[in-house]
Formats: structure tokens, sequence, C-alpha cells
């Protein structure tokens, strides 16, 4: 909601692009997703389009608005499942499946705020009766900069459905963002079934910057420059605006606050995988801390309403809201 420019639905309306030394990879212009002050295009999130799916009456018999981040023509096919804003970075969970019938799953939106809009992210269960079989699904609402592969066909292997990063080659002091959020107590892993997961859900924020290159065989590898990471718990029911995380540069393990579980390496701290120049994905491995002064090459950089929904965990509770999304150089 940038400048509380109009909210303007075109229609009724977690995580890589990877940097490699082929000439494929080369070609990728950094600046492509960026405006001239060097902000991602649609930061503001007033800018929303929605494809849409019509399920079966076997499932909902419903049309299913998928929405996403940016601007498309008001003349374009809203049932084509790849529309998309070339111009926008952004990605969400909002999901086109097809396993026998189609499916479509939403829980990223667009949500009036002043005269503009913001992003409202939130977990829920999913539940279905294909022909006496029960079906229970969590699924997150994820905000991140990359691509969805689909359609999704299966609830195996999730992570290798999210080609997560584009390419980026700034460095900048801090990201800044409007927020709040209701994030529930009690966690759930739904899929198939729901069982009970000790903790709490958290909401996440998370920006990573690195130095990615490939190897002959296709393997995927990257150095970390740079990074913030936060989660949230409890509720703020009040907006806090213009709220700024530091980036920090190099090792991360000379911080007082330093947590390998949540701030280390990939895939120590997480999987991630990646699309190589063979149009195959990968998992990613990042090798080591780079130098604060080192000029990173891709951008990791989301936001989710429950931490760990991309393996179907988290509150059906939580909610969480983000705004004015912007980089502090």
């Amino acid at each position: 909601m940038k400048k509380f420019l109009p909210y303007r639905p075109v229609a009724v309306v977690i995580w890589f692009l990877c940097f490699c030394a082929s000439d494929a990879f080369s070609q990728i212009d950094p600046s492509a997703y960026l405006d001239k002050q060097g902000q991602l295009n649609y930061s503001s999130l007033d800018f929303w389009y929605a494809r849409k799916v019509k399920e079966s009456i076997l499932l909902s018999g419903k049309t299913i608005d998928l929405y996403g981040v940016g601007v498309v023509s008001p003349q374009s096919d809203f049932y084509d499942t790849k529309l998309k804003d070339p111009k926008s970075p952004w990605a969400t969970s909002n999901v086109y499946s097809k396993m026998v019938l189609d499916v479509g799953n939403t829980r990223v939106y667009p949500e009036k705020r002043g005269d503009g809009s913001c992003c409202r992210l939130e977990t829920a269960i999913r539940k279905d009766n294909i022909a006496g079989l029960k079906v229970e699904v969590l699924i997150a609402g994820t905000l991140f900069v990359g691509e969805l592969n689909e359609p999704v066909r299966g609830l195996k292997d999730p992570l290798k459905n999210v080609n997560q990063g584009i390419a980026f080659s700034k460095k900048p002091k801090a990201v800044k963002f409007d927020y709040k959020y209701r994030v529930g107590n009690q966690r759930v892993k739904a899929v198939y079934s729901i069982d009970p997961v000790e903790g709490p859900d958290k909401a996440e924020f998370c920006v990573i910057l690195q130095k990615r290159w490939e190897d002959q065989n296709g393997n995927v590898f990257a150095t970390r420059i740079g990074g913030a990471r936060r989660f949230f718990t409890g509720t703020v029911s009040q907006w806090v605006n213009g709220a700024t995380f530091p980036v920090t540069y190099g090792d991360c393990t000379r911080l007082p606050e330093y947590d390998a579980k949540t701030m280390g390496l990939i895939p120590g701290a997480g999987e991630v995988y990646v699309r190589n120049s063979k149009n195959k994905m990968v998992p990613l491995v990042e090798t080591g801390w780079g130098n604060p002064e080192d000029v990173p090459t891709h951008l990791i950089f989301y936001f989710t309403s429950s931490y760990q929904g991309i393996l179907y965990q988290g509150s059906p509770e939580s909610v969480f809201w983000v705004d004015n999304i912007e980089f502090v150089y």
C-alpha cells in the first residue's frame, strides 16, 4: 500500500532460479525485477490478479481464484493456469494441483488497507472426500520470490515443487515492511490425516543473499553472503508500520544470537531445491560463508504464516499480514 494506490483487481480478483557459469544463466539480468530505486516490482502489494481453476463437482464444484502479485491484461485468459506478470518476481503458495481432478488451493489474499491493499497469509486445512477417501491437507500462506512448479501432482516431496529465488546483485542494509499477525499455539500435521505436533506455530520472514554456481554435473552450490530471519509468535493486532530488520553480512556464527538450526547454512538449516541449467530440480548446497565485501548473485526472500508449512505443519489459526515491503540501502 506504498502510497495508498487504488486496489486494482485485474480479474475477480517455499523456495530458486540458480546462477551458474553457463551461457543460459549468465544472461539473467539481476535488475529484471527491480525498479530504478532498487526495490522489487510490486513490493507495495497494491497490484493483484487472479488465475481461475474450476473444480470438479466431486470436490467443491466452485471456481477458485488463485491470487498473484502483479498486473496482467484484462483480456487475458484467466483460466490459463500459467498466467503471470513477467515483470513480477513474486510467487505464492496459491497452488494449482492435478491429482486426477483439478484442484485449486488459495492461502494468500489481497486485503483492502486504506486506499490500497496488503497481503494476508493464512494457514488452513483443506478437507475433501473423494469416492469415500478422506484427504486432509494443511497449507500455509507464503509469499516468496521465485516460482512454484505447477501443476502439483502429489503430496510427496513438496520442497521439489518450489523453485525459490531470483537473480539479484544489490546489498541492502535492511528490510523494512509493515506487519501484524495472529499466530496459533496448537500445531498439527495434516497430510491425509490430522496429527498433533509439539510446540507453538510461528510466522516467519527470511531474506538470504547468496553467490551461486553450478558444476559440470548440474549440481548447484552457493556461499552465504548475508541474511536476516525473524519468527513471530502470539498476537499483534495493530499494524506495526515501517519495522526494520538489519541484514547481516559475512560469517553469522560470530553473532551471540547465532542458532545453527535457524541461521545455519543450507541444507543443515533446511532443504532447498533449485532449477539448474539442465532444467532439473536439484538440491542447493551452501558450502560456506562469504565475505562482507562479496557481491551476491541471488536472493531468497519469503514471508509465511507457518514456518514449517511446506511440511504440512502449522496452526489453522495462524494469519500473517504484510505490506509495503522495502529494501533499505
